[in-house]
């Protein structure tokens, strides 16, 4: 029932020549399942049929002589009285040569979706005897199906190229973004700008408030990036807590960089979720398309780069990428893959560094220290690899190669006459980590035939402190029952030593050098280790005093009684043959005892590039 209104009837003739409906057509209507009505050319009711006032919800005698416009539209969308008045049929109109579909209302004000098909029959010369068949057929349900499918497919295709959890794209969607015409017209002209984001310390808003607090985070970064975004910006999350915001238009490195600060500035609210306060922080790494013969693609591995570089500096900071980041990048994937083939090719050796028991003057025992031999730059500290090996997932491995070639070396020194010595060696937290470490230990030290006291483990306090989810006391408790030696290093650097000293079942603890090199020019440092000594002896532990480098410094520690020592005012860390060949030298060593000359200031290690493999 609609109201299409043009000009004259086409085919009239033919119309006006139809034969009249035999004699009990009336009665069949009746019976017809779709709903008839029957018209005058004006739009009013003449008739209807049963199935009609089913469907429609109105009896013949109550819309018989009514305009059907007056009562049969949604009340949202009923033409005015004027309108409803001035309607008439165009009989050339194509209302009469098509299905239709419209929503109409039925008398209860429920909605339905009607298909309508315009029949005229009857005549006249001046047309006004035509009659409007219409017949109506309820396909709500068809409707409503066919609206879920389509909407099933809507959902879909979003499916295909947005992150589910944050709503943003994703790296299908990403691929597809970054090979369109319009970004790759602005690549050539210079005018895109990559900003990749990474939240802070994630796994521990994971490990802390559990996974969906992690996810309320990932939706609040998504929300922020998507409020620094432009209308022709894409945000996409690429994996994990990483995401990507690709910046369209003249983009300069001022524009982009407040760009970035306009992120972090939305973070700097804390998240509010279930009762728990959630700070995030973010580090970005930038990159910006300099030159036409730029990539997406080079632009993300720019950014990612950066990336790397603002977490290395501190995190919470922007970082945008030069041609020097871009080297240094080259020379940490090339240091990567020379560490993956020195530990196919057993690259690694260990240097010894004797610990000397200062009442007696003897030296008792020696801490493995690892080198790399380099093929072209010679024997390498563990400064030089271990954070590459620790982003490689190389450093357990690297760990465990320690640990034998320390245990081989004390066989080495046992059978060389030296039975009573003890070998230290230094753990990371990837190998406290692995739950076979304490029995990989113990196979190992029961296939050489070495007693388990004189292996002696060390810690690295600062590996408790960032220890996380690790069971560290459990580990500890596991090595002492294998009769091992634990001993907490670089005591004095976590600041939290006295702490762990009743925390842990230790048997030692390490002094750091940075304590031991301010023990001539800092009297609080003088009477604090003093202290720590005199504690220690009544607790039962062992101190070690590391990077003792001068006679002054051995004065000291001699009338606090510290127990043992090491440093290059005794000896540098040597490769096992030389480490022999001195101990055979200096075995006894000179009462009283003085120390030569020490050119250098510091061990060959730095202390803050210092990790378990020494």
């Amino acid at each position: 029932m609609t109201h299409d209104a043009t000009s004259r009837p086409p085919g009239r003739t033919t119309r006006s020549t139809r034969p009249a409906p035999p004699p009990g057509f009336a009665t069949i209507l009746d019976g017809v399942r779709d709903a008839v009505i029957v018209q005058d050319r004006e739009g009013r009711v003449e008739w209807i049929n049963p199935a009609a006032e089913a469907m429609f919800g109105w009896r013949l005698e109550e819309v018989q002589g009514r305009k059907a416009l007056e009562f049969i539209l949604p009340r949202d969308r009923r033409m005015r009285e004027a309108e409803v008045a001035r309607f008439r049929y165009d009989l050339d109109s194509p209302l009469f040569q098509r299905l239709h579909m419209a929503e109409h209302q039925r008398r209860d004000g429920s909605l339905l979706w009607n298909q309508q098909s315009f029949s005229l029959v009857g005549g006249g010369a001046d047309g006004d005897d035509w009659k409007v068949v219409v017949t109506c057929r309820d396909v709500t349900d068809q409707v409503i199906t066919e609206t879920a499918l389509r909407q099933v497919q809507v959902d879909l295709q979003h499916a295909a190229y947005h992150d589910d959890l944050t709503g943003v794209a994703n790296r299908k969607r990403l691929t597809e973004y970054l090979a369109s015409g319009p970004v790759a017209e602005r690549l050539t002209r210079g005018e895109v700008g990559v900003l990749q984001v990474d939240i802070d310390k994630f796994k521990e808003i994971n490990d802390t408030l559990g996974h969906a607090a992690g996810d309320a985070t990932l939706v609040h970064m998504a929300r922020a990036l998507r409020g620094a975004a432009g209308p022709e910006d894409l945000v996409c999350r690429i994996g994990g807590d990483e995401f990507l915001l690709i910046c369209l238009g003249p983009v300069n490195r001022e524009a982009l960089m407040t760009r970035a600060e306009l992120v972090i500035k939305s973070l700097q609210a804390p998240l509010r979720w279930q009762a728990q306060t959630i700070r995030i922080g973010t580090s970005i790494g930038a990159s910006l398309c300099t030159c036409a013969h730029c990539t997406g693609e080079t632009m993300i591995q720019q950014a990612d780069q950066a990336l790397y570089a603002a977490k290395n500096r501190g995190r919470g900071q922007v970082v945008l990428f030069t041609p020097e980041l871009g080297r240094l990048h080259k020379a940490q994937q090339l240091l990567s893959r020379e560490l993956k083939t020195a530990v196919a090719e057993a690259q690694f050796e260990v240097h010894l560094q004797p610990q000397l028991l200062l009442s007696e003057t003897r030296v008792t025992g020696c801490e493995a220290l690892l080198r790399w031999r380099h093929p072209t730059r010679g024997a390498l500290a563990p400064g030089h690899f271990l954070e590459t090996a620790q982003k490689t997932g190389l450093l357990a491995e690297i760990d465990y190669i320690s640990m034998n070639l320390a245990l081989d070396s004390l066989v080495e020194l046992r059978r060389a006459g030296f039975p009573g010595m003890s070998m230290s060696l230094n753990v990371s937290s990837e190998i406290l980590a692995d739950g076979n470490y304490p029995d990989l230990l113990d196979w190992a030290m029961q296939a050489r035939g070495l007693p388990a006291e004189s292996v002696c483990v060390e810690i690295l306090e600062t590996t408790i402190l960032e220890g996380g989810d690790l069971d560290i006391v459990g580990t500890v408790d596991r090595l002492k029952r294998l009769g091992v030696r634990v001993a907490l290093d670089d005591f004095g650097t976590g600041y939290a030593g006295l702490a762990h000293m009743s925390a842990f079942d230790i048997d030692a603890i390490k002094l750091d050098r940075s304590m031991i090199g301010r023990l001539e020019s800092d009297a609080r440092n003088r009477v604090i280790i003093r202290s720590i000594i005199r504690l220690c002896a009544m607790l039962g532990m062992q101190v070690v005093a590391e990077g003792v480098e001068t006679q002054t410094q051995l004065g000291i520690l001699g009338r606090a009684n510290c127990p043992l020592i090491q440093g290059y005012g005794l000896a540098r860390p040597m490769p096992v043959p030389d480490a022999i060949a001195w101990l055979k030298a200096n075995t006894p060593l000179p009462r009283p005892l003085r120390f030569a000359g020490c050119e250098d200031a510091a061990e060959d290690t730095p202390p803050a590039a210092r990790s378990a493999t020494g």
